[in-house]
This record gives C-alpha cells, structure tokens and sequence, in this order.
C-alpha cells in the first residue's frame, strides 16, 4: 500500500490535471489580458522545416494571439539540400516574416547548426532587458498560459525549467552574463542542457523548476532532423556528436566533487578550466527589417 503522503501527492496531481483539462476547454476569446506583458518577458522559438506546418505553425499562431505584445524571435535552422532549405526559407518569410507584428524577429540560417547555436542568436537577437522564454516547436499551448504569464515572476526568475523540461526553460540577463552563453562547439542536439547544467552548478547558479499546465510537449521524434549529415543517434533522437563533445568536457566523479547530472543519474567535473563563453553580439546592419541571414553575413 501506498504511504499517506505518497498517496496525497497522487491525489494532489490529479486535482490539479482535472482543473488544467477544464480550463483548457474555456474558449481563449473569454480570457481578456488582465495586465500588459510588454517589456515583461520575451519568447523565443526553434524550428526547423520539418515540423513547419504541424508543429510550428500552429504554435506561432497561438502565441501572436495569446501575447500581441510580447516580443517573439524565431530561430529556423538548416535542413535537406541547400535547394530544399532555400525554399523552404522563402516560403517561410512569404507566410510568416511578411506578416508578422514589428516586434517579432526571425534569424533563418541556410545550413544545419546546433541548438546551442540558435539558442544563442535568439538570446542575443531578443531584447537584452528582460527574461527569455525558451520554447521548442513542437508544444501545443492554450489560452490560460496567459494567466499563468500574467501572475509567474519575471522579475525574479534566474534559470528554471518548465515542467523539468528543457523544451521548455526561462533563463534571465544576469544568469546569463553570470554563466555565459551555451557552448557553440555542440554540433547538434542533446547533451547541451546537461552541459549548461553543469556550467551552472560550477558557477553557483540553481536550477528552478515551474509547473504550468497549459504548456504539454508532444515529444516529436522526427524522421529526419537537420543533423543527420554529420552524426549518428544516441538515446533516440540526440547526436552522436553532442555526446563526443559532451565528454571531451566533462567526466564522471564522485558525488562531493562535482555537480549532479539527473540525466546521468551521477556527477561530473570539468577535464578543463571552465571559461565563461561569451554571447556575440548581432550588428544593427545585419538585419534586413526583421529578419537576418546568419549565414550569409558571417
């Protein structure tokens, strides 16, 4: 049998999935702005041509509706053949950039990079001033993340997680300056949020987590992801690559001598002094309206 408090947890969850599934069915129009979000946080996006028209679209759709004034940016990375991805690319300032709130900024690269590599353009391509709200592309939100936006505190997050998901994370100016940017030399995906979190353990910076129901990942496992070129897969749907450089970094300790990995269900310590990377800035020029070309003005 199930201990007491065990027992209440359960009974707790399940409450508060049973409210989150009926405010979910509550018609988005009903749910006025109760207060103005501009200037408060921002919100960042990854994609890639594959799930354009399931995943990513949908969403940006939704969040332009949920916060018309909250400042987005979209980082659309390389896929397929340089002919493919070219179009795609056209497509997507035809249906999305031309249309878009002023507010909203797209950095659309024409060859594969790391997610590391779009997390940092977003992070320097976002206003510097406020939070980012990390998000992937394949989320399905509702109307009551509004709500959740409007009463969650911006002013005081440093770096937390989303329902302990790194699909999902919010990480503020200063946890930035005070951990760096994410490694550029990841290739791929995966690995990097382990990475970051062992930067942030060394540099004394802890890992919040924040429940919000109105936020569910569909976990897409694609059939092809911008990095098959140049690495295998690991864990499923992670790079090879990733992995290497992961552990040309870090290496396995005792538990007193490092920081805990969840993921790895141990602890690692740095092969090497850890530097604080820097994130590189984006010149005013490079932008063509709202949107720059990475790869093109390197």
């Amino acid at each position: 049998m199930a201990p007491a408090g065990n027992l209440r947890y359960r009974l707790y969850c399940a409450s508060r999935e049973a409210s989150w599934a009926l405010r979910r069915q509550i018609p988005t129009r009903f749910l006025p702005a109760r207060s103005d979000l501009a200037g408060t946080f921002s919100i960042g996006v990854t994609t890639y041509s594959e799930r354009y028209e399931r995943y990513f679209k949908p969403l940006h759709q939704k969040l332009t509706r949920i916060f018309p004034e909250v400042s987005i940016t979209v980082a659309v990375n390389g896929h397929g053949t340089p002919e493919a991805q070219a179009a795609y690319l056209q497509r997507f300032e035809r249906e999305i950039c031309q249309g878009a709130p002023r507010h909203q900024r797209f950095v659309l690269y024409d060859r594969a990079h790391g997610l590391t590599t779009l997390w940092n353009a977003m992070l320097a391509a976002a206003p510097g001033d406020r939070p980012l709200l990390i998000l992937n592309d394949d989320l399905v939100v509702d109307g009551f993340l509004r709500r959740w936006a409007e009463g969650f505190s911006w002013s005081s997050v440093g770096l937390s997680l989303l329902n302990s998901s790194w699909s999902h994370f919010v990480i503020a100016p200063a946890t930035l300056a005070r951990i760096g940017a994410f490694d550029p030399g990841f290739p791929g995906i995966g690995f990097e949020d382990m990475d970051y979190t062992a930067r942030a353990g060394l540099a004394g910076v802890g890992i919040g987590n924040h429940l919000c129901g109105y936020i569910r990942h569909q976990d897409h496992k694609p059939e092809a992801t911008s990095f098959d070129d140049i690495s295998g897969r690991v864990w499923g749907k992670y790079t090879s690559a990733n992995q290497a450089h992961f552990a040309a970094q870090w290496e396995t300790c005792p538990p007193g001598d490092g920081v805990f990995i969840k993921q790895l269900h141990g602890h690692v310590r740095p092969r090497r002094p850890v530097t604080t990377l820097a994130l590189t800035p984006i010149p005013a020029t490079a932008w063509v309206g709202s949107v720059l070309y990475p790869d093109r003005t390197a």
